[in-house]
């Protein structure tokens, strides 16, 4: 399978006009602001990834374990400043018309019943699952393929369970897990070109961050890989569990991997990431918006400074409030800062 990256033309070039005559988002705060709140990245301690961790492994469940908590903690910290923004309870709405995208039909092999889909092939860690409410959840992973190379991978479980007793001639309901549905199949290994120049990753990378939206019923998926065109931050979405994903689009090139992750909200799509464009030492956090579910993204700004090593981006919406919270490491032994910075959608 060949993962193509595209974009709605018609959609993009509506709503390239759109932007030329007023950005899409602002900042709230002139300046990230910096609060007594403990970083993600120490509360537990962040360990980094290992290519060589099995993923069935105590060690790897318990290193899972803490990088969910990292995660739900980061959202946590936000809330508070998503709660006090008058714009968290105004409704934002897109006045695009979204264009039909063909996708296949999602395989259906069943991936058994455990909590977490089975592919003896997965590497440790990456796993991640949006529940979905009675549509069931949904789970993507970094799945290991030939030559030191990943495909991004998802599968979907069934919300309701089998009654005790079925009805005469009711149909089976199965909890199995079905797929795997592929999202990205473009990763570059250590034989492929300019290999060597870029990195090859395998499994050392962070886990694809995934949110399943209540309105619409979407899943969002953001990831960052090294494709043919080079390392990058990149994004895909799936309207209906029994198709595909659309094509996956590039968020933002750059020379190296970090970590991303998104929220959404209605049409509201907000992608934070470390910039793979920024110096080693010195990690800027960038953040990306739809107002179109994920069909175009329309602006992409800085979060942070330029000065400051940031680190581990986390990020809340609602309505047309957007809360991006990170960790700034600090000189010596001292803990991390933890900022946070507001924004809100522009009508």
């Amino acid at each position: 399978m060949t993962t193509l990256r595209v974009l709605p033309v018609s959609l993009a070039l509506l709503l390239a006009v759109t932007a030329c005559e007023q950005p899409v988002v602002s900042w709230v705060d002139p300046e990230a602001e910096a609060t007594p709140l403990p970083s993600p990245l120490v509360f537990p301690p962040s360990v980094a990834p290992d290519s060589t961790l099995v993923a069935t492994s105590p060690y790897a469940d318990f290193l899972l374990t803490q990088d969910l908590l990292r995660e739900v903690g980061g959202a946590a910290l936000l809330a508070p400043a998503l709660d006090a923004m008058p714009e968290a309870r105004e409704a934002m709405t897109s006045l695009a018309t979204l264009p039909p995208v063909a996708t296949g039909p999602a395989p259906r092999t069943a991936l058994g019943d455990a909590a977490l889909p089975d592919d003896p092939q997965r590497c440790a860690r990456s796993v991640r699952v949006a529940e979905a409410g009675v549509r069931g959840a949904v789970a993507v992973w970094w799945h290991r393929a030939d030559g030191g190379r990943v495909h991004l991978a998802a599968a979907w479980r069934d919300g309701v369970a089998a009654p005790a007793e079925p009805a005469e001639g009711a149909p089976a309901v199965s909890r199995a897990w079905r797929g795997p549905i592929l999202i990205d199949t473009l990763d570059q290994g250590p034989g492929d070109a300019q290999a060597a120049d870029r990195g090859a990753h395998g499994c050392a990378r962070p886990a694809p961050s995934v949110a399943v939206d209540r309105t619409n019923g979407y899943v969002h998926v953001t990831y960052a890989l090294t494709g043919p065109e080079g390392p990058g931050v990149f994004y895909a979405h799936q309207m209906d569990p029994r198709s595909a994903f659309e094509p996956p689009v590039a968020i933002i090139y750059g020379d190296r991997l970090g970590v991303a992750r998104l929220a959404v909200d209605g049409e509201a799509v907000a992608v934070v990431y470390e910039d793979p464009n920024s110096g080693v030492g010195r990690r800027r956090i960038g953040l990306a918006v739809s107002r179109t579910a994920g069909h175009l993204f329309e602006d992409r700004l800085t979060a942070s400074s330029a000065t400051a090593d940031a680190r581990d981006p986390h990020v809340v919406v609602r309505g047309r409030a957007v809360v991006v919270g990170w960790s700034e490491l600090a000189a010596g032994t001292a803990d991390p800062v933890f900022r946070q910075r507001r924004a809100r959608f522009l009508r």
